[in-house]
């Protein structure tokens, strides 16, 4: 277990410290765009893959700051709704080469615990592994996997009707999507009970838990500004749900 808090805590350092080294490395070129990436969405509500985040719909505020250079992208990304009732902060590293992505996430929306605990146990944190494919614009496919490997992702304990803090419950959930012109439809699904769909309810088995389409357009503002606009509209089955969020992207 010391040797996982060992590593979790390099994987952090290594995030923050490798942009630093690599911008340092550089020689100075006024010219050169920034490596760096700063972007917001509001939200009309906080939806992912398929489950409410917030307690209750409300509009959400996400910031991202990344470090992007050379298919290696190592970042941080927020959510907070306005009352202030709800906090995320996400550190991510991921790395693209052709049509791959690879991917390690540290989740954290459960601020319980200290921030800097990761004992298995008792953290907060979820950690997650992803890999995804883009197709190419013949055939604009994608799928991806993700895992969540360690962390507070703990399987439900149907006899005393609580998670057991002991195993890990290995939430799983693919994605299938295709980009056509005006709008992109996608299906996510679970191989297993987890955090999706039913959110540890003790639902075994396969189940679709996100299905539904995107659009996006882009609103011209002036000749040199448009905003980004995004609606998706999507349904959960296994939970028996449905939501319709709008985005906009500064």
């Amino acid at each position: 277990m010391k040797n996982r808090n060992r590593l979790l805590a390099a994987f952090l350092t290594l995030a923050f410290l490798l942009p630093l080294a690599m911008v340092n490395g550089q020689t100075s070129d006024t010219t050169k765009a920034s490596p760096f990436k700063v972007t917001a969405d509001v939200v009309s509500s906080y939806v992912w893959r398929g489950v409410l985040s917030t307690a209750t719909p409300t509009p959400n505020f996400q910031p991202t700051l990344a470090f992007d250079a050379g298919g290696l992208e190592i970042g941080a990304w927020g959510s907070t709704d306005f009352v202030g009732s709800y906090k995320e902060v996400d550190l991510y590293a991921s790395y693209t080469f052709g049509p791959v992505k690879v991917a390690l996430t540290d989740y954290n929306w459960n601020f319980g615990p200290r921030y800097f605990n990761y004992k298995s146990k008792e953290t907060g944190h979820v950690f997650e592994g992803t890999v995804g494919y883009t197709g190419p614009t013949s055939f604009p496919i994608s799928v991806s996997a993700n895992v969540m490997f360690a962390g507070a992702d703990k399987k439900w304990d149907k006899t005393a009707g609580a998670v057991d803090p002991s195993k890990q419950a290995y939430s799983t959930y693919i994605e299938l999507g295709y980009a056509f012109k005006y709008f992109s439809p996608f299906l996510g699904f679970t191989p297993a009970d987890g955090y999706y769909g039913d959110g540890y309810g003790g639902v075994n088995g396969f189940a679709v838990v996100n299905v539904g389409l995107s659009a996006t357009k882009n609103l011209k503002i002036t000749n040199d500004f448009s905003l980004p606009l995004k609606a998706t509209l999507g349904f959960n089955p296994q939970k028996e749900d449905a939501y319709l969020v709008f985005g906009i992207t500064f």
